[in-house]
């Protein structure tokens, strides 16, 4: 089976510059013969995963409004298809973006359960508030003295735009001393003009990478709404700065890039 989650804009100096180009390569993942299920995509990404299903004869499964929805407070979710009812689903993963991807893994279920596929919905249910992924919306809480820590790989302006909604939900009126770094060549604007509505200063630090952005170009070029920004030379002085300088009640948001989220879990880890 493939399945397709969502199609928004990233790497565009290599899979092309329009949601429709984005999508043709990653339809490239879609096989002959073989179901593919797809999320709630634009419109221009929708009509390229249907043109390469019929051109392959990949039956096609889309995932729709109807088949779920959301309790009011953004955590649960009820999927609600013919073929499948799981009620009061409370996903691990957290943000309304999740609970999207959760319906779309719903719906592949669906699929393989109605090849027959032994799936039981106890272990559906588990598997969905049980999974750990690092690095997604990650929070970290130490102990009752330190901040709290919440890690995010978010790499372009969809990620960020879901980084802030998630923590607008789960910190409400809060803002965060956000950690950041970036590798080149990603819309580095589009990405600060949505951290600053949560950020209440933010720290550049450099990335173990030669595709690193150096902290004085993000400095010099970028609009920061003017939210305080300090540049770092190192990222491991910068947060042990960060971490004395914070009390209990602050969160610290370490943001921006894999190599940033995983720096952070190979010198201070997850617990």
């Amino acid at each position: 089976m493939t399945v397709i989650t969502d199609i928004s804009f990233d790497h565009v100096d290599i899979l092309g510059p329009t949601l429709a180009d984005i999508a043709r390569e990653k339809a490239g993942i879609i096989k002959p013969d073989i179901p593919t299920v797809i999320g709630l995509l634009p419109v221009e990404a929708r009509r390229v995963a249907r043109a390469v299903c019929k051109e392959l004869g990949s039956p096609l499964v889309s995932l729709t409004e109807k088949d779920f929805r959301v309790d009011r407070d953004g955590q649960r979710l009820d999927f609600l298809s013919d073929d499948l009812r799981l009620e009061r689903l409370a996903p691990s993963l957290k943000g309304p973006h999740q609970l999207r991807n959760t319906a779309v893994a719903l719906k592949a279920i669906e699929v393989m359960r109605s090849q027959g596929i032994p799936l039981p919905l106890r272990a559906v249910r588990v598997g969905i508030e049980n999974t750990a992924w690092a690095g997604r919306f990650q929070i970290i809480r130490k102990d009752g003295f330190s901040p709290t820590v919440v890690l995010d790989v978010c790499h372009n302006p969809g990620g960020a735009a879901a980084f802030v909604e998630t923590f607008r939900r789960l910190f409400p009126g809060r803002r965060a001393r956000v950690l950041v770094g970036f590798v080149k060549r990603k819309a580095h604007q589009e990405m600060i003009d949505h951290l600053a509505r949560i950020a209440s200063e933010f720290r550049l630090t450099p990335l173990p990478t030669r595709r690193s952005v150096a902290p004085r170009e993000l400095e010099t070029t970028l609009n920061w709404h003017r939210v305080p920004v300090m540049k770092c030379a190192r990222f491991e002085t910068a947060y042990r700065k960060l971490l004395k300088q914070a009390g209990p009640d602050d969160i610290i948001a370490v943001i921006g890039s894999h190599y940033l989220v995983g720096e952070y879990l190979s010198k201070f880890g997850s617990v």
